[in-house]
């Protein structure tokens, strides 16, 4: 199986209490321990779309690397818009160093049997962000999540993951919602997204899921083998 847990925003080795953000985050990563212990085998994989941790350096998003390594099942990242401690040009390093049952994908692409799963960050204009050299970050990022497209194209099922969704702010769908649709994706997953609607299931025939971690209730949401979706989530 296949799943997908995202924007887990761990804090172990720093001080971000994430209740400030509402009463549901109060002992989040003792939930996600939980959920994810009595859902995940160890022969299960788990997509986590970015936001990892608050850490700011490498060794201070260690406990938090550590506890994600210690939960059951292989586990594949991706970089969030919050993962401040991994910067992009240290991708070679970090994935190296990784525990062995994480891997980190940056534009790359890992294969389970016959899954290709590919990811990058992606990007969207957000109203209250910081949206200084939009264009060429877009490009970069567009530049990675085609070349992981590329490696994945002949897979029998095809994964893609992003941190942003793959639509604007207005769900006006983005530059990586045709990307996907180009290259045949099957199922995209994606975070980001908390509080405010996400979309979910089909979209011009490539199937949404968002699993930021409050959306999903703190629980691993299935991604492989597919199980019916809603078309919008609150």
């Amino acid at each position: 199986m296949i799943y997908s847990l995202s924007d887990p925003h761990l804090s172990f080795g720093v001080h971000k209490p994430m209740d400030v953000f509402g009463e549901k985050w109060r002992d989040h990563a003792e939930k996600i321990r939980e959920n994810w212990e009595r859902t995940v085998k160890p022969e299960d994989t788990v997509l986590v779309c970015g936001d990892i941790s608050w850490a700011l350096t490498r060794d201070e998003a260690r406990p938090d690397i550590e506890f994600v390594a210690g939960l059951p099942g292989q586990k594949i990242l991706i970089r969030g818009n919050h993962d401040y401690w991994w910067r992009r040009g240290d991708f070679n390093k970090l994935k190296k160093a990784a525990p062995p049952s994480i891997t980190l994908i940056h534009g790359t692409s890992e294969f389970i049997g016959n899954v290709g799963i590919t990811g990058t960050r992606g990007w969207r204009l957000e109203p209250d962000g910081d949206n200084d050299n939009y264009e060429r970050v877009l490009a970069r990022e567009l530049m990675y999540f085609e070349r992981g497209l590329e490696e994945i194209k002949e897979a029998e099922y095809k994964i893609a993951m992003l941190h942003y969704p793959p639509y604007e702010v207005d769900f006006t769908p983005n530059d990586f919602a045709a990307m996907a649709e180009k290259y045949g994706v099957d199922t995209l997953v994606y975070g980001h997204i908390h509080g405010a609607k996400a979309i979910t299931g089909d979209v011009n025939g490539v199937r949404y899921i968002c699993s930021s971690a409050d959306k999903a209730d703190f629980r691993p949401l299935i991604v492989y083998p597919e199980e019916e979706l809603c078309t919008e989530s609150e």
